[in-house]
């Protein structure tokens, strides 16, 4: 990513880029980096990460360089040397809030050129500023505030090459496993001109496996005369199982090519796939006070939370997504949870979410030792229609394939915390907003059921299929719902204050196979009742 990485701080190499972004670590980590560097230079580096609660991490890493075997004269005669830098730096990491995270780190240095050595300590220290779903972050570090021995003999302490930065990310949908991140760094050694880093990465895949490409690109004026090509990076890394393998290419103009090959291991906590998590049941009830089935809004959803061992909480969220995965809203906090959460049917940016009554909800917490406590249902769910059940309630006809009216089983109850009840579908012939003689005892039955539910919401929603242009199959599948409406009003002597009829024309087939069993099963009114 070109070296944009003091704001996306994301994993142990933050150690090296910024110390803040520790505290952000919840997982155990191990990372190993090798760097091929031209004319057999090389670079590793190897980091650990170890959480000691949520929000407070502790990082240690070393570094190691290496210049080979070579003839620092021009006397052919003279002993060859080789040069080489090692450094052991340990930092912490601590999350305030949920928008800002520290750091601050010390390492050893040692430094070695042919016969000649140095030695010193430094300081580093990180800040992270970010939004609380962590989508803009800001980064600023401060790095090598220290002294180190001289090479000379005429002097003793030298200081080490002061450096600042500052960086800013955006993740766009940074909880999805499909995600990408846009990033760019100001850097300015105090010993040089500023360097402007940018960068980023995308993610595709799922949950279990996914795979990353990334490409950026590094100002740096010191290079400007290698040639063309310099400062450009491209990258790519693939993630499975708590595993994590990259690769970066950056060439170096007339120098040659670098290649950068690391590993990373996760283990334990966190939002890895690999994580292992602790599935006791957290309680959770919902209540969707207000929804509105015709256009799939929720307009409020309250959630009462009751987990189990309340006082060892150390932090919680909330996620909830769409039927695909993708988070829309995200509650969390440190410590113990608030007993309601309500939810009023938006996502992050204050838009009403379409589709969201039928959205997915999951509470995590997390306890002192680390260990997670998850609790995944939906919020909100109609079941499919069955094409046995289908099959069951198509027209009657009273020729080939016609069938016999539904009946309402005598045990039905409402089904789930959200009261819903999907009843038998009611069928029409061709073209036909006449409800069949037979469905007059099935829809007596639905009746009955409404009247013993009083405050109840019921959904009349009118089907077509095949049946002339797409305004006439609208035009007839609310004629359908409203004649369904009409018998349960005038015949059934239901109240017609929370009946609601619409018709949905073509757009919610049942079966395109395209055969006349088919097109009866879709010419229907489904009716759904909301208990609750």
């Amino acid at each position: 990513m070109g070296g944009a990485f003091t704001a996306v701080a994301d994993d142990i190499t933050t150690a090296y880029w910024n110390i803040a972004g520790l505290g952000l670590l919840n997982q155990i980590e191990l990372n190993f980096l090798y760097v091929n560097y031209f004319a057999s230079t090389t670079y590793g580096f190897a980091g650990f990460a170890l959480p000691l609660q949520p929000g407070s991490t502790l990082g240690l890493s070393t570094s190691f360089d290496f210049v080979p075997s070579f003839n620092s004269t021009n006397n052919p005669s003279a002993t060859p040397g080789s040069a080489n830098d090692f450094a052991i730096a340990l930092g912490y990491g601590q999350e305030f809030g949920d928008n800002f995270a520290l750091g601050l780190g010390g390492k050893y240095i040692s430094s070695n050129l042919v016969t000649y050595s140095a030695s010193g300590e430094a300081v580093d220290a990180g800040l992270l500023l970010y939004t609380k779903d962590r989508d803009w972050t800001l980064g600023l570090s401060v790095q090598n505030v220290g002294q180190i021995s001289s090479f000379s003999q005429y002097s003793t302490q030298e200081k080490l090459p002061l450096d600042y930065r500052a960086g800013l990310a955006y993740r766009f949908q940074p909880k999805n496993p499909t995600h990408f991140t846009l990033a760019v760094d100001a850097e300015k050694p105090v010993d040089s001109d500023p360097i402007v880093h940018a960068g980023g990465e995308v993610w595709l895949g799922g949950k279990d496996a996914c795979a990353a490409l990334r490409a950026g690109y590094s100002f740096d004026p010191l290079n400007q005369d290698l040639g063309g090509g310099v400062g450009l990076s491209l990258g790519a890394g693939v993630s499975w199982s708590g595993f994590e393998l990259n690769y970066a290419l950056v060439p170096f103009g007339v120098l040659g090519d670098t290649h950068r090959f690391s590993l990373t291991v996760r283990l334990g906590g966190g939002e890895s796939p690999a994580a292992p998590q602790k599935t006791k049941p957290s309680a959770v009830e919902i209540q969707p006070e207000i929804a509105d089935y015709k256009t799939g809004t929720l307009k409020q959803a309250t959630f009462d939370l009751k987990p189990q061992a309340r006082t060892d909480i150390k932090n919680w969220s909330l996620d909830i997504t769409d039927p695909q995965g993708n988070v829309i809203r995200t509650y969390s906090g440190k410590g113990v949870p608030p007993k309601q959460i309500a939810w009023d049917g938006k996502d992050g940016n204050g838009n009403v979410v379409a589709g969201g009554i039928f959205a997915n909800y999951s509470f995590r917490t997390v306890n002192s030792r680390g260990q997670q406590v998850v609790a995944n249902e939906p919020i909100f769910k109609v079941g499919q229609v069955s094409n046995r059940e289908a099959a069951m309630t198509a027209s009657i006809s009273g020729g080939p394939g016609a069938y016999a009216a539904p009946t309402i089983p005598s045990m039905i109850q409402p089904l789930g915390l959200s009261g819903v009840v999907k009843v038998p579908s009611v069928s029409f012939a061709d073209r036909s907003s006449r409800l069949g003689p037979a469905y007059s005892n099935y829809l007596d039955q639905v009746a009955r059921f409404i009247r013993k539910h009083p405050n109840c919401r019921v959904y009349i929603e009118g089907h077509a299929y095949d049946e002339g242009t797409e305004r006439e199959a609208l035009a007839v599948s609310q004629n359908r719902a409203d004649s369904v409406l009409r018998y349960l009003v005038e015949k059934g002597k239901v109240s017609p204050d929370n009946l609601y009829s619409r018709g949905h024309g073509e757009s919610a087939p049942l079966d395109t196979s395209d055969t006349e069993e088919a097109r009866m099963k879709n010419r229907r009114v489904d009716i759904v009742i909301l208990t609750k």
